[in-house]
């Protein structure tokens, strides 16, 4: 019983500390959210003076910690709410409209049987492989043909027929037996009522993997809103952001904190359906 209790505390150190690396950086701009106006200025001051080869200190705790950060970026940039409320909006559009498409079309693909499923499914894998630089003249143009330029539509449209969900619950799909599903249709139910009732309900641990990487990816959006939206009012979190960052603005730490919340707690409630879906995945 003692051989066995120390082996999970030395297990449990082992992983502490290989997720410490990972870990570091938050807590890193935790720890800076809260210094004080003093330390925020020598800390600013220290990055604008790097010396190759030299670290800078590691603030953590800070010697004097202050919520100035937080009151400054909630009232002197009321901006950043209207940023998080467009966030906010384009994440639950986008999830809304993928999960209502990605999941009947892995159904098709691991489940019926069609002409050209194979190759038609070959050609989602393929565009898989290329990286947004490559796609964003195609999608550029399509979107200015639709006269949806300077509109969320333009974020929220491709990532809700992205081929990476429709992947993944696929390769899912996959696990759930056959004879599952046609004794399903030897009781009589049909096509409809066989996805409703049993693909759904057992496809929860995929679905749940899909929406944590379209909330993730959603949520830090910056090259799309560069490339189609023009209007400020219009800009997500992440981009007000990478601004604050370009402009040295003090307040991007905290603002940093904000916007890593909100993914963070979601990870973190959705913990367990997340791990079952990565593990039953057949990729």
């Amino acid at each position: 019983m003692r051989v066995k209790r120390h082996r999970k505390a030395l297990e449990s150190a082992v992983a502490v500390l290989m997720a410490l690396p990972f870990l570091l950086p938050l807590l890193v701009i935790l720890a800076d959210s809260f210094l004080s106006d003093w330390e925020l200025r020598q800390l600013m001051a220290e990055v604008g003076s790097f010396v190759e080869g030299r670290f800078l200190p590691l603030r953590i705790p800070p010697v004097e910690a202050s919520l100035h950060q937080y009151r400054a970026m909630l009232l002197n940039r009321p901006e950043i709410l209207r940023t998080l409320f467009n966030s906010t909006g384009i994440v639950i559009v986008t999830l809304a409209g993928m999960l209502m498409v990605a999941p009947p079309a892995a159904f098709a693909f691991a489940k019926l049987r069609f002409r050209g499923r194979d190759l038609l499914f070959l050609g989602y894998v393929v565009l898989l492989l290329l990286p947004f630089q490559v796609m964003c003249v195609p999608q550029y143009l399509t979107m200015d043909a639709l006269q949806l330029m300077d509109s969320p539509l333009a974020l929220i449209l491709p990532e809700v027929f992205s081929p990476l969900y429709v992947f993944l619950i696929r390769q899912f799909l996959r696990s759930i037996p056959d004879s599952l599903l046609e004794a399903a249709a030897l009781d009589g139910a049909g096509l409809v009522r066989t996805y409703v009732s049993i693909v759904v309900p057992m496809s929860v641990p995929a679905l749940c993997v899909c929406g944590m990487l379209c909330t993730a990816k959603c949520w830090g959006m910056i090259e799309q809103p560069l490339l189609f939206l023009k209007t400020r009012a219009l800009f997500p979190l992440s981009l007000y952001i990478n601004e604050m960052l370009s402009a040295g603005q003090p307040e991007f730490l905290s603002a940093c904190v904000l916007a890593v919340t909100p993914v963070l707690l979601l990870f973190l409630l959705l913990n367990d359906d997340i791990m079952k879906g990565i593990t039953q995945m057949e990729l």
